[in-house]
């Protein structure tokens, strides 16, 4: 995979994961995010200084652990880029699984990628998070947050350990 593909699948995912941390569990718990960047933008240089950029990304990912094992999270996320340093803009999106579904958005993000000879081979980060809404069986996280690590596995993938505060 050549670097700008990679650097866009990390961003994608780094940018997007950040606030994919929608998941079911009781507070105290920890589950895991499995993620793939279904679309992500190419970083679009703001102009000001150089490596100051934007980047948009959307992801799926599935739950493994808790009560919402098994569910399926969609989300997007923008993240504004000072070279390989990322900070989240903006972050939401949906968990759903029968009975079950949650709403969530991200409060705060940092990212850092990781280089090797000039190229991005990776990223990974911190962050934490606001239930937004929880209906069914999720009900009782209505208004509960979160914090997360994450780090890149593949191209285009990412994994989240996340924490029901």
């Amino acid at each position: 995979m050549n670097s700008n593909r990679l650097l866009v699948s990390c961003i994608g995912i780094a940018g997007c994961l950040v606030m994919c941390t929608s998941a079911f569990a009781q507070s105290g718990q920890s589950f895991r995010l499995l993620c793939q960047s279904v679309g992500s933008s190419t970083p679009e240089p703001l102009g000001d200084r150089e490596g100051h950029s934007i980047s948009v990304a959307e992801v799926s990912c599935r739950v493994e652990g808790g009560l919402m094992d098994g569910g399926i999270l969609t989300g997007t996320g923008i993240t504004e880029w000072d070279k390989t340093n990322g900070v989240l803009l903006a972050g939401s999106g949906v968990t759903r699984k029968p009975g079950a579904t949650t709403a969530y958005r991200n409060t705060e993000a940092k990212i850092a990628l990781t280089l090797s000879d000039g190229k991005v081979v990776g990223s990974s980060g911190s962050g934490r998070g606001l239930f937004t809404m929880a209906t069914g069986a999720a009900a009782a996280l209505g208004a509960k947050t979160y914090s997360y690590t994450f780090k890149s596995v593949g191209p285009g993938q990412t994994v989240l350990d996340v924490k029901i505060d």
